[in-house]
């Protein structure tokens, strides 16, 4: 469901100045955001209207400390509240209103203002048939989006309910019968607000209305908070314009009660080269009030190249700010970046138009913008922040390994299909910077996604090591060793990357967490793409139901009744992604589960689903700090898909398809060939022995065949056996008995025979009467590498003789 823009309860008829003024607006007094209001979708007709709205909110709240930012962040602890717009002025004279606009668009022809009044009234009173015929007659004016917008305008702000359609057309399209049709409609009313509010004809009249009285400030500003950042080049041009000279006051007003709209543009012209043009802008932002600007006017104030009076107005605006001017700007710069790669940067991507924008400064052209998807505008600033902290020459360490986890993360958030302007074309990506850099660096990236619990972004940073992490460098840097620790992430995916790492490394060198390396690696050798989920419940029955119902829909499931038995369990699944427990197990067993588990390396990441009876469950309160918690009071295991699906991604699981499964099956087998061959006296390949053997029983040829191979190079017990059993089967097919028998070959050859009596008759008989005769040649190869008695051989010969 599209969900209307913010911007539509707001807007106000584009016609004279002296029209009433809104009563609300979808921006609050600046410099805050308002949130949106929230309205959920109604099937049935609305009983009433909804209430008038109430006002704004003056000043901007301070968010807790470490939450992410919502829709209105406030200005940094301490900075002083951007000051209150002038007081309004007695209302003039309609003589003295704005000139008219000449270049305003034509008004909405009749038919359509009609349309749209027929639309909204028979909505009202729940006649859906009418309200559709309504609907095509406004939709046949789709090709001009503005004059729609002007319609709904003029219809709405008539009956005192424009603040309110964005909540009336959400509940309509949870009418089925007009969905679709109010869904065509909105999509037309973003694009008429996108083509007023980007029109520079549009900006430049109001700028220009801003100085003609308070009444037309007043509505002046509100269309201006319309545009938005697009605004702001406009309002610095004629800042800059000599013919402006009488305006710049009101400008200079207009772009302090923009507040956070005026931000991002505003930071960027920081670069400009008029200084008259940079101290109006460093005035502004102080005036605003967000800390966001302290790192700017920090390095202009440090800077030797400055002018006096440019460094002079940067202190007085860091003083606005609560900033010690003396602090290093390129810390201040990093500390930025951060808070936009956490996404509690005051500076925000303007979501009321299809795509966010990253200004530059150019000292021809002014204030530039690119277009970029607002999923990857934070993780781009980030970019930039941490380039302004690196060319400072500070921070360097924490500032290059930022740069890389906001460029892996821009890569994980940009959309599919879309594309990222701020990037030449055939610019390298995000693994490129990052080998380049090092080990070191990308190890501090890894720490930081681990952290973060963002999988996507440390499966980059992964295997961007894997390709340069070796005996001397895979663990180095200040950040510990995060290779090690993501062997216990949540997600199988990184569990398995940070293995296949560490085992591509070759290590020759014992570390701590080696034990971890090869039982991840038979794990990953044993994946079939299916999720697993273990269960524990009180009573068998309870166990039982729960483990059929979750393999009928889809589930690898097995389970026990206590949290001991468990562990014996878990080791026959190939991996397990879920524990399913029941809340009626016991607080005390339950949290000898939970301790088990985070001692089992097969468990420790796995998500944990608590099921509950109550919402006043004391696993509510828990999860809430505890990532690896979730909770349902789903009880039927044909229900439990969403809750299980949950449980994964709030732990920062991704998921993995059969396709994939087999990619993490085969890599893993070669990485313990490589192993094996090697002769590791580090990773002990025994721990391997069972999944291998396991594996010789796959459905998919190319995992016997690998795992058959890997066997060949081991010295476990049953490796001949198992290679032999499974080569001898009639079932078999002919390519995997061949490569079998070699593999026994192999084995035999380092080991010696290990085959008893009876298992080397059932060899010599494939030797004998195997119809494919490479089939007979490789099984003759592992008999003669078995140094067996040449009683077999000799009959052979003599069998084939003619005389």
């Amino acid at each position: 469901m599209m969900r209307l823009p913010r911007y539509v309860s707001v807007v106000a008829l584009a016609c004279a100045v002296n029209s009433v003024p809104l009563a609300s607006s979808a921006f609050a007094d600046a410099p805050d955001i308002a949130p949106p209001a929230a309205a959920a979708p109604a099937t049935a007709a609305p009983a009433a209207a909804p209430a008038a709205d109430q006002g704004t909110t003056a000043a901007p709240a301070t968010p807790a400390p470490g939450t992410p930012a919502a829709a209105t962040p406030a200005p940094a602890t301490n900075a002083p509240t951007a000051p209150a717009p002038e007081a309004a002025a007695p209302a003039p004279a309609p003589a003295a209103a704005a000139p008219a606009d000449a270049n305003a668009p034509a008004a909405p022809a009749k038919d359509l203002v009609d349309a749209v009044e027929d639309f909204w009234y028979s909505g009202k009173i729940a006649r859906y048939d009418l309200q559709n015929q309504n609907a095509a007659k406004i939709l046949s004016h789709s090709n001009e989006p503005l004059q729609v917008l002007m319609a709904f305008e003029q219809v709405l702000n008539k009956r005192n309910e424009l603040s309110h359609i964005d909540e009336w057309l959400l509940r309509w399209q949870g009418v089925p019968q007009v969905k679709d049709n109010v869904t065509k409609i909105t999509a037309v009313l973003q694009q008429g607000y996108e083509a007023r509010r980007s029109d520079p004809k549009f900006i430049e009249e109001h700028i220009q209305r801003l100085s003609v009285n308070q009444r037309a400030y007043d509505l002046a500003i509100e269309r201006l908070r319309q545009s938005g950042e697009l605004a702001v080049p406009l309002m610095l041009q004629d800042l800059r314009d000599p013919a402006q000279t009488a305006n710049r006051d009101a400008i200079r007003r207009a772009l302090r009660d923009l507040g956070r709209l005026a931000l991002n543009p505003l930071l960027a012209a920081t670069n400009s080269n008029d200084p008259d043009l940079q101290i109006e802008v460093i005035q502004a932002l102080g005036d605003i009030g967000y800390d966001v600007a302290s790192p700017y006017l920090a390095r202009l104030a440090q800077d030797p190249k400055t002018s006096g009076a440019i460094k002079d107005a940067s202190r007085r605006s860091l003083a606005q700010l609560n900033t010690d001017p003396n602090t290093p700007a390129a810390g201040l710069f990093y500390q930025l970046g951060e808070k936009f790669y956490y996404d509690r940067a005051a500076v925000v991507s303007d979501t009321r138009g299809p795509q966010a924008f990253v200004w530059y400064w150019d000292n021809q052209k002014g204030l530039i913008k690119t277009n970029v998807p607002h999923e990857i505008f934070n993780e781009i600033m980030a970019m930039r922040e941490a380039e302004y902290a690196l060319e400072l020459g500070g921070q360097g360490g924490d500032a290059l390994s930022l740069w890389l986890a906001s460029n892996y993360k821009r890569e994980v958030e940009l959309p599919q299909g879309q594309t990222d302007a701020t990037r030449p074309e055939n610019s390298p990506n995000a693994h490129y910077y990052g080998v380049a850099a090092g080990a070191q660096y990308l190890n501090a990236a890894l720490n930081r996604a681990l952290h973060d619990h963002n999988g996507a972004v440390a499966l980059k940073v992964i295997k961007s090591l894997q390709e340069i992490a070796g005996q001397s460098n895979a663990f180095s840097g200040e950040a510990g060793a995060p290779l090690i620790a993501a062997m216990s992430y949540p997600d199988r995916q990184v569990r398995f990357e940070a293995a296949f790492a560490i085992a591509g490394a070759m290590p020759q060198q014992a570390f701590e967490g080696s034990q971890r390396v090869v039982p991840l690696l038979a794990e990953a050798l044993a994946q079939t793409g299916q999720i697993s989920v273990l269960v524990v419940a009180p009573s068998q029955d309870k166990v039982n139901t729960l483990v059929q119902g979750l393999k009928a829909a889809g589930y690898q499931a097995t389970g026990s009744t206590s949290g001991e038995a468990i562990l014996a369990t878990a080791n026959s699944m190939p991996a397990v992604d879920v524990i399913l427990i029941s809340e009626d197990l016991g607080p005390a067993p339950i949290d000898q589960l939970f301790a088990m588990a985070a001692q089992n390396p097969k468990l420790e990441g796995a998500a944990r689903l608590v099921m509950t009876k109550t919402a006043a469950s004391p696993y509510e309160t828990r999860k809430a700090s505890d990532l690896m918690l979730s909770t349902t009071q789903v009880q039927d295991p044909a229900a439990m898909k969403p809750p299980i699906e949950q449980a994964l991604k709030k732990a920062g699981s991704l998921s993995m398809d059969p396709a994939l499964a087999t990619q993490f099956a085969t890599r893993s087998a070669e990485l313990l060939q490589k192993l094996a061959i090697a002769h590791s006296q580090v990773l002990d390949l025994t721990a391997a022995r069972t999944a291998l053997l396991g594996a010789l029983n796959d459905a998919r040829p190319e995992i016997v065949k690998l795992s058959g191979e890997v066997l060949g190079y081991l010295d476990v017990q049953d490796a001949q056996t198992g290679l032999l059993t499974k080569a001898a089967h009639d079932k078999t097919a002919d390519d995997v008995k061949i490569s079998l028998f070699k593999s026994l070959a192999s084995n035999a050859k380092f080991f010696g025979n290990k085959l008893d009596p009876n298992q080397v008759k059932t060899l010599q008989g494939v030797m004998e009467t195997a119809a494919n005769l490479d089939v007979r040649s490789a099984a003759a190869e592992a008999h003669g590498a078995a140094n067996l008695p040449p009683d077999q051989a000799k009959a052979l010969i003599l069998k084939q003789a003619k005389h």
